[in-house]
């Protein structure tokens, strides 16, 4: 942010407590920039993209010295067109997210994204902190992806639970803040994962996205170790007892029994009525 950028310029006394409240943390934490570019250096050395989001387009014409590969959008500025606008100028993928406006915004947005042939990713938010679990209505997912292919999740919820549930869903981006002590000051740090649970969304995050498969899969295929269990655990049908050749079977001729290397239970009803034609040993 730049503070004298991003807000007007008007007394205390015209503004109410929370926005007060907001700008007296924004005057007491917010980092200089040349934070951000040695933030952005200790990141390249760990192999991090660097990523911020800027709330202003002064902030925009200093991320781009820092040489960011993408920008993220706040709830705040989904309908900030002269910010979009900027960032759009940029060719950058944006990744914006949608806390604050309902679905008819949202196609409005996507509307104008594609017009522009914008890349960009909608994240589904709730932009609460923390965030009720029964407000969260992550199935709005499913609503996002009828719009625009690229869908996401920014959670602000305690634990893990729901941001697993959003990779469920098909999120293909997720969001989550990280703190070292969920009891400080502001409002983000009860919102926030502590890094072990952070580490936990992440490891249980890639067994999730590598269990979904393909998107779309119409049939299963079943792997070499359920075709083995099936033949060890699954069952046959066998003659009860001897039948001699040119039987008439009926069912009482027929039994189920493991291992499953012959004919499946259910051609049981097929069987029925043929005539055998060599003799059939029992089982």
């Amino acid at each position: 942010r730049d503070f004298n950028t991003l807000y007007r310029k008007t007394g205390s006394d015209v503004e109410d407590l929370g926005v007060e409240y907001t700008k007296d943390l924004l005057r007491k934490y917010e980092l200089p920039a040349a934070s951000h570019f040695e933030l952005a250096k200790y990141c390249e050395h760990c192999g991090i993209e660097y990523m911020c989001t800027p709330w202003d387009e002064r902030s925009v014409d200093l991320l781009e010295e820092i040489g960011v590969k993408r920008y993220k959008v706040a709830s705040a500025d989904f309908d900030n067109t002269p910010l979009i606008q900027r960032l759009l100028q940029t060719n950058k993928p944006i990744i914006l997210s949608t806390g604050m406006a309902n679905f008819q915004q949202i196609c409005d947005r996507v509307e104008f994204l594609d017009r522009n042939c914008a890349k960009y990713t909608l994240l589904h938010c709730n932009s609460t902190y923390p965030a009720p679990f029964e407000d969260i209505e992550l199935n709005f997912i499913k609503t996002l992806k009828s719009v625009t292919k690229n869908v996401g999740y920014s959670g602000h919820e305690r634990g893990i639970a729901v941001s697993l549930g959003a990779i469920a869903l098909g999120s293909t981006v997720i969001e989550r803040h990280i703190t070292e002590d969920k009891s400080l000051e502001g409002p983000d740090h009860e919102a926030s994962l502590l890094p072990d649970e952070f580490e936990s969304l992440i490891r249980f995050g890639r067994e999730l996205h590598i269990s979904l498969g393909e998107d779309e899969i119409q049939d299963r295929k079943l792997s070499q170790g359920a075709l083995l269990n099936k033949e060890t655990l699954g069952k046959s049908i066998v003659a009860r007892e001897f039948i001699p050749r040119g039987t008439v079977l009926r069912t009482e001729d027929l039994v189920v029994r493991a291992p499953g290397q012959g004919l499946p239970p259910s051609e049981i009803e097929n069987l029925v009525g043929k005539i055998v034609q060599k003799d059939i040993e029992p089982h």
